[in-house]
């Protein structure tokens, strides 16, 4: 079973020099950025690593942000299984063979969680944390899961179960609707412990109260609309 590693990059080159290298190319079969417009050198960079570079064409506030680049990547690459990965300091490199060795036991998606028994997170603040906290307690409620942490972005998901979740949430609510959706698919899903490091260079692209009305609608257009 092959496995891809989508590394999505908006004006992330400190992250780049210091997060990717820890990556090991031994660990995947293919390693890929899409990026969504960077300007600060970061596709330069990645192409000079050695990495194939998908130019993000979905970008707009409406069209496409994260998960348009999520979809992009997806559809650029052929593995069967599909990790993705944020190079700004929050994701941790060495949970990749971790998230790939759980998957091999038969689970759909594996997700590392922020939010689990002994987890340290370094970067979201209090209102951060309580709302990662509120919108997985909602999807829980509304979908029957048992998730801690419904819209970390480092997990990994078979390609097959990706393509059950007709995927069409192209902002911020990316990651939740890979989590609810693959509740109502009843997938074989769980998480490992994990943490959340500092941010490291570039900025942030979540907004609380913009992200935090997109996630809200996003669950109520999900229990609405639950074949979708």
């Amino acid at each position: 079973m092959s496995t891809v590693v989508i590394i999505t990059t908006l004006n992330e080159i400190i992250g780049v020099k210091s997060i990717v290298p820890k990556i090991k190319k031994e660990w995947v079969e293919e390693i890929v950025f899409v990026d969504g417009g960077s300007t600060d050198g970061t596709i330069e960079e990645a192409k000079k690593m050695g990495f194939r570079v998908i130019l993000q064409q979905e970008k707009g506030v409406y069209s496409g942000g994260h998960g348009a680049a999520v979809l992009e990547g997806v559809n650029g690459t052929t593995s069967d299984n599909i990790i993705l990965f944020g190079p700004d300091g929050n994701d941790e490199p060495e949970k990749i063979p971790e998230l790939i060795e759980k998957l091999k036991e038969g689970y759909d998606q594996v997700l590392v969680t922020r939010f689990g028994k002994g987890s340290v997170n370094l970067d979201a603040g209090i209102v951060d944390g309580f709302g990662n906290k509120m919108f997985a307690f909602l999807a829980n409620v509304f979908f029957g899961g048992h998730w801690t942490d419904t819209l970390n972005e480092s997990r990994i998901i078979s390609r097959n179960a990706f393509n059950e979740l007709n995927f069409d949430a192209m902002g911020m609510s990316s990651t939740q609707q890979m989590s609810i959706r693959g509740l109502k698919r009843k997938q074989k899903i769980c998480e490992i412990i994990g943490n959340e490091g500092e941010r490291i260079g570039g900025k942030r692209k979540m907004r609380p109260l913009s992200t935090g009305a997109e996630l809200s609608l996003g669950i109520i257009k999900e229990f609405i609309f639950w074949n979708r």
